[in-house]
């Protein structure tokens, strides 16, 4: 298991909040020089306020032009070893059918979820596996979710599609990538205390919150994973939601008003 990261180039995703904020503070604390990629640079700043290792770059993973800017300022230091890949949204209007007109998804919610969740991991890939594979070694970890493994009834459909999405990339990518030596892994937390979840419909309670996988236990995952030799496939659940869906009716107190 690799413990020293100095010098080592990690890209993280997401990085303006959440487990991107996370990871990011993870693996600066362990000597990694850290790029944070993000939309927001008031958010990205903030990050980089948590260490002198984290330098942030505006960048959308939907926009392949803003990606590539962004690599051209990290490939000045280095080709990156590692790519942690957070980025993802959600909206509100999630549902396919509904009493509520404003909760059935819309086609741009459709348009912009597949563009950032999907698409947006197929333009980060693309990104960095060039210059890993002309080295011929590199790791790319990817955040899924328990919604591209099963039913989950919070996560929404058009969620739901892309993560599936994405499961099925990684599962084919990792094969053809391994042969150029970059590691593919996939992390699948279900569910977790991020920036997303404030846009679900209904708001958990407090404890529910509470009892959710926190941004911390995501950033540590993310960096034991990385720091393993060979690929890795890792379902994370809190205590109370079973593999393979979160079902209305499981006994939690604070799931009465899910619709």
């Amino acid at each position: 298991m690799k413990k020293d990261w100095t010098d080592q180039i990690v890209i993280v995703t997401g990085g303006g909040g959440g487990m991107g904020q996370a990871a990011a503070r993870r693996f600066a604390d362990a000597g990694a020089q850290v790029f944070i990629f993000g939309r927001t640079l008031s958010s990205l700043e903030e990050t980089a306020q948590l260490s002198e290792n984290i330098s942030p770059i505006v960048c959308d993973v939907a926009d392949t032009g803003s990606i590539s800017e962004a690599m051209t300022q990290v490939m000045e230091k280095g080709v990156p070893d590692v790519l942690i890949h957070t980025a993802g949204i959600n909206t509100a209007d999630r549902f396919i059918a509904h009493d509520d007109p404003s909760r059935i998804a819309s086609e741009e919610t459709w348009k912009k979820m597949l563009d950032v969740n999907v698409l947006g991991v197929v333009n980060m890939i693309q990104a960095v596996s060039k210059p890993m594979v002309e080295r011929r070694s590199g790791k790319i970890i990817v955040v899924s979710s328990t919604a591209g493994h099963g039913f989950d009834s919070f996560a929404g459909v058009p969620y739901t599609a892309g993560k599936w999405a994405v499961h099925g990339l990684l599962f084919t990518a990792r094969a053809q990538l391994s042969q150029h030596g970059v590691v593919v892994s996939e992390y699948a937390p279900g569910e977790a205390n991020t920036p997303l979840v404030d846009k679900r419909p209904v708001q958990p309670a407090p404890e529910h919150r509470d009892a959710m996988i926190q941004t911390e236990d995501c950033g540590e995952t993310l960096y034991f994973m990385a720091s393993q030799e060979h690929s890795m496939s890792v379902i994370q659940l809190p205590v109370y939601q079973p593999f393979g869906g979160m079902p209305p009716e499981i006994p939690s107190p604070w799931l009465a008003d899910l619709g």
